[in-house]
């Protein structure tokens, strides 16, 4: 996604791609005498400057997948963007002295809450873990199963429909032929048939490969003797019929102790991590003198809230401290908060005594934490403090953005009666083709099928089909649209052009397609084009409305601020960080990912920083050549080829240049695969 429209969609967005912040709410002061280095500077506003090392900064807290592609010249310039609209949205929300408002306030003490139990969680159990040789062993000893290996098989497998084929199939295999030879006439499984007919890690797990859950046939192949010789079968399974052969075993075994010692360290922690917590919540309940009414938890139902009625004012927990008093009203209003996965998980497993007992370690931690005085680390908690300018943040947007946003039912019909054309399936033909190696039998046969047609003689026209049809399996084509694409072949405007100019039930005459093939088609249906109605559409369009007044409005707030906060970017400051190769792994990754527009920018990139006739060289016939085969811009990209081979008259890339300016003007047969 461009990172412009990212970052304008919602607030969020914008915050969890810049998540470097200052150390409190208010930018950062930076005095003219502490300014070095002047090209280190990339912006620069009042009370304060963005400097190349928080551009730095910010793009290495961005995910490393996509830390790459902002690491170009144009990344780097749209991330600087961003940071500077946040500066001044920062600067706007501290003007309307948006961190006294009592939202944001509410919104900070929450996430107080949450730091505070992270850092003494952290503190007191998570640093605290010791694993020992006890714990270790003990981890190993009770759970021996994780460390067993299942049996390795490998087998030839053919999945038949019915017995009838499954013996053909035998008698196949007896007359001398392969397993794959029998596999491709009569394997019904597609994903088996792949590979061959050779199935590797059957693993004796209850799931076959290419067949999934299939306890019968497991239980057939695990029993079978490894022999390259054998036909086992027919057998007939609850996934149908199978004949197959075990042609290598390798048994199942049990690992050492000495086999996993390395990684029962990790395994062993959260056990010993558990006894951590467990000891401290016990000490926590006696200090506090916790008291939980298990009766009264055991009638709570927390699939059907409203059965809780009578119960919702009880007392699920007492303690000497009032703050960590539960009643049955606030566990399950804490309760639907959570998400419906995580609600699923405490309904389906340990339901309202394990949310209680979650909710209650939350609560004591947190009053032992502040009872401690741990608001102090936050201090020093870039996260926490980043959360806090995010809630500012947040409330700013909302005000000068959101909330600025008017949509009304005649906005949205008006935009539905403007773009009713994006709202309509169009509409599309099917016809029924038949396939040959030459004309002449192509026009016999064309004679016999308008003759069927005539009687409408259904039957005998599916006999022709299968008997004289080079590709029976591509007899009717579908969805065919009026846009010189046939559907299952590929471009072909006269074949198109003949599907849509002619009436239904048009037998066509004998010809070649694009691609060469000899074909006659009949016309045999064609589906209207659909209008979607506006009550459908309406949520749709009122989405797309505020998304688009919503950047309009983002742009022009920001371009204000701009000039309130006098900000000024230096982007020609901004250097390449990274070398041609990885400008080429990222293009290639952009066209792997079908963003081709963005593989084709990186191209440029490379053009622009790396003219050592190698680098370049090769980026600019990249980039011709998916302007010519994925964006089918044939007239940019015919210029591309001709101005590739002015500007570079050698190189190994040159006839393949030629070779696609003369399939371009049309001087050759340009076949390639779909």
């Amino acid at each position: 996604m461009h990172f412009k429209k990212w970052f304008i969609v919602t607030l969020v967005s914008l915050i969890a791609i810049t998540t470097l912040c200052a150390d409190n709410l208010a930018p950062v002061e930076v005095s003219k005498q502490n300014r070095i280095n002047e090209t280190d500077i990339l912006a620069e506003f009042d009370g304060g400057v963005i400097t190349r090392a928080d551009l730095e900064k910010r793009i290495s807290m961005l995910p490393p997948n996509v830390q790459g592609r902002y690491k170009t010249m144009e990344g780097q310039k749209q991330v600087l963007d961003a940071i500077a609209m946040e500066e001044v949205f920062a600067a706007k929300a501290m003007q309307l002295k948006l961190n006294e408002d009592p939202e944001v306030l509410a919104n900070i003490e929450a996430t107080k809450k949450q730091y505070l139990i992270q850092e003494f969680y952290k503190r007191n159990i998570t640093d605290r873990v010791a694993v020992t040789e006890e714990d270790k062993q003990r981890y190993y000893e009770e759970n021996k199963k994780l460390f067993y290996v299942n049996p390795n098989i490998t087998a030839n497998i053919i999945q038949l429909p019915d017995e009838e084929t499954a013996l053909q199939a035998i008698q196949e295999l007896r007359s001398g032929k392969s397993f794959e030879e029998v596999s491709n006439l009569y394997n019904i499984n597609n994903y088996i048939k792949s590979l061959k007919g050779v199935v590797k890690n059957i693993r004796l797990n209850g799931n076959i490969p290419g067949i999934g859950n299939d306890y019968e046939l497991e239980d057939l192949i695990a029993k079978a003797q490894p022999d390259t010789t054998a036909i086992l079968g027919p057998y007939k399974t609850t996934t149908g019929w199978y004949v197959f052969r075990v042609i290598d075993y390798q048994p199942g075994y049990q690992k050492t102790y000495e086999d996993v010692y390395s990684e029962l360290e990790q395994r062993a922690k959260p056990e010993v991590e558990n006894r951590l917590l467990n000891a401290l919540m016990s000490d926590l309940k006696t200090k506090y003198a916790v008291v939980v009414d298990s009766t009264l938890v055991n009638q709570i139902d927390l699939r059907n809230p409203s059965k809780n009625k009578d119960i919702e004012e009880k007392v699920l927990v007492t303690a000497s401290e009032p703050e960590l008093t539960i009643t049955v009203k606030s566990l399950l209003d804490s309760f639907s908060k959570l998400s419906p996965q995580e609600q699923l998980f405490f309904t389906k497993g340990g339901g309202a005594n394990q949310y209680l007992e979650q909710e209650l370690i939350r609560n004591l931690l947190y009053l032992e934490a502040k009872n401690q005085n741990y608001e102090e680390y936050l201090k020093d908690n870039e996260n926490y403090q980043q959360m806090q300018r995010y809630y500012m943040l947040q409330k700013a947007y909302k005000i000068l953005v959101v909330d600025s946003i008017k949509i009304d039912s005649e906005d949205t019909r008006a935009y539905y009666d403007a773009h009713i054309n994006d709202f309509t399936t169009p509409g599309y033909r099917t016809i029924r083709v038949l396939w040959f190696d030459d004309e002449k039998t192509a026009e016999s046969v064309r004679k016999k099928y308008a003759l069927y047609t005539a009687f409408d003689d259904t039957t005998r026209i599916n006999k022709l089909i299968e008997k004289e049809s080079k590709k029976p399996n591509l007899s009717v084509l579908d969805h065919i649209y009026n846009n010189g694409i046939i559907t299952g072949i590929g471009p072909d405007k006269d074949f198109c052009d003949m599907v849509w100019n002619n009436p239904i039930g048009y037998i066509s005459p004998v010809f070649k397609t694009a691609r060469g093939d000899i074909v006659f088609f009949q016309i045999i249906a064609e589906t209207p084009a659909q209008v979607k109605s506006f009550t459908e559409v309406e949520p749709s369009i009122y989405n797309i409305l505020r998304r688009d007044r919503q950047m309009a409005q983002q742009e022009k707030v920001t371009r204000e601020l701009y000039e309130e906060f006098h900000m000024v970017l230096y982007p020609e400051r901004i250097t390449l960080k990274v070398n041609a190769d990885e400008l080429f792994k990222m293009a290639d990754d952009a066209a792997k990912s079908r963003n081709f527009n963005d593989a084709i920018a990186i191209y440029d990139q490379i053009i622009q920083h790396f003219p050592n006739g190698s680098d370049d060289y090769r980026a600019f016939f990249m980039k011709a050549f998916i302007i010519a085969e994925e964006l089918k811009d044939e007239e940019r990209a015919l210029q591309l080829f001709k101005d590739f081979l002015k500007k570079y008259p050698q190189g190994d890339l040159n006839e393949s240049a030629q070779f696609m300016i003369d399939a371009l003007e049309g001087r050759i047969q340009l076949e390639l695969e779909e």
